[in-house]
């Protein structure tokens, strides 16, 4: 496998935050119920064929969760919900229901807890390689996809996120820019899911009939973005948990690379894009420090200030560290930065609550010398008290 400087496999170990919690918000529920759910309203579900919902089934789940949480063996597993499958003849050549129920449910967890901490960091490894396990059990079409790279945000992700079947073994991994120029790695750019292929077989290591490029029935979906829901809103919560200082770094590395660009040029949700002081938090209510980016104000921007690269974006945490503040109203404060060779205006505004705050507007100043400090003073009178 990769060394750990270049691949995230390596940064984190079990148990994560996020598998705990995914876990923990599972409902328990009868297969009736279970059953008549969606593929990825499964995901936040948890039914056993052939276990009513009741304390035998609550039994199971918390053997799971001690598993999750502590890092326990399929033995301890077994040990702590053995008499509820022994009573169901889950025993000897019937094992594997026994195995099928741990691993699928461990592995789910794991690659759940994975994927967002695959998403706060795509700013770092922007790329991701699908790692299968290669052994004589490893699926054909498993065996097909391993060691394949795509970028971070494609879409083959949304079908091949694992786990792509029951007892599956696969995992993601990051890859950084430098690791993949560096090594040379090819990265994919067509989603290959329905393709036709001829795996290899595992066992004999010769090619196989011609399969097509699906994961197995009811897998074909991606389970932790089903769970997480909109990756901003994630990116977001856990940048309000850090100190400012990494907090800021971690939104300007954002606003540098790739993924910042490609949001932008196709907004959809929002977005970090600052953080402001807590002196200016308190001038407009604010209860949070880190200043969001929607939607509809990136459309916007794009329409009226098409002249804006992307990355000039930094420049809105610049304004609010560096430049003069005039308070326009309750909720609102405009940052002036003319202190650089290129000026900006910046606008904030806190909602009526104070738990968000938003960019609602960001431009360049003029560099004629005139106009510039004619708006300058324009903006200066804003000044409310």
């Amino acid at each position: 496998m990769a060394d750990s400087q270049y691949y995230l496999q390596d940064v984190f170990d079990l148990p994560m935050d996020g598998a705990i919690q995914f876990w923990r918000d599972k409902v328990q529920m009868g297969m009736g119920e279970f059953i008549k759910l969606s593929d990825a309203e499964k995901i936040k579900s948890f039914a056993i064929s052939g276990i009513a919902r009741g304390d035998e089934l609550s039994t199971v789940f918390t053997a799971l969760q001690d598993a999750i949480e502590r890092g326990e063996s399929f033995g301890t597993f077994k040990k702590k919900a053995g008499d509820i499958f022994t009573r169901r003849g889950w025993t000897g050549k019937r094992a594997w229901r026994v195995d099928n129920i741990y691993r699928t449910n461990i592995q789910t967890a794991y690659n759940v807890g994975r994927y967002k901490q695959l998403k706060e960091e795509a700013s770092i490894f922007p790329y991701w390689q699908y790692d299968a396990i290669n052994d004589k059990r490893t699926r054909p079409t498993h065996l097909a996809m391993d060691g394949r790279v795509w970028p971070a945000d494609h879409s083959v992700w949304n079908t091949w996120y694992p786990p792509n079947g029951y007892r599956c073994r696969c995992s993601v991994i990051g890859l950084t820019q430098g690791a993949v120029e560096r090594k040379k790695i090819h990265v994919e750019s067509e989603d290959i899911t329905n393709r036709l292929i001829e795996p290899i077989s595992p066992v004999s290591g010769e090619k196989m009939g011609g399969q097509q490029m699906l994961p197995d029935i009811g897998f074909a979906h991606n389970p932790g973005a089903t769970y997480w829901g909109e990756i901003p809103d994630i990116f977001t919560d856990r940048i309000n948990s850090w100190p400012a200082g990494i907090g800021r770094q971690a939104i300007n590395e954002t606003i540098n690379g790739p993924l910042f660009a490609k949001w932008y040029s196709q907004p959809e949700g929002h977005l970090p894009i600052a953080q402001i002081s807590e002196n200016d938090m308190g001038k407009i209510g604010a209860k949070t420090r880190t200043t969001l980016l929607s939607q509809e104000t990136a459309v916007k921007q794009q329409k009226k200030h098409p002249e804006l690269a992307a990355k000039e974006y930094t420049q809105v945490q610049e304004a609010m560290d560096n430049g003069l503040v005039v308070q326009d109203g309750k909720k609102t404060l405009v940052f002036i930065l003319d202190d650089t060779a290129q000026g900006y205006v910046t606008v904030v505004k806190s909602t009526r609550t104070g738990n968000k705050v938003f960019l609602t507007s960001f431009r360049r100043l003029s560099k004629d010398q005139a106009r510039k400090d004619k708006e300058i003073q324009r903006l200066l009178k804003k000044e409310k008290t």
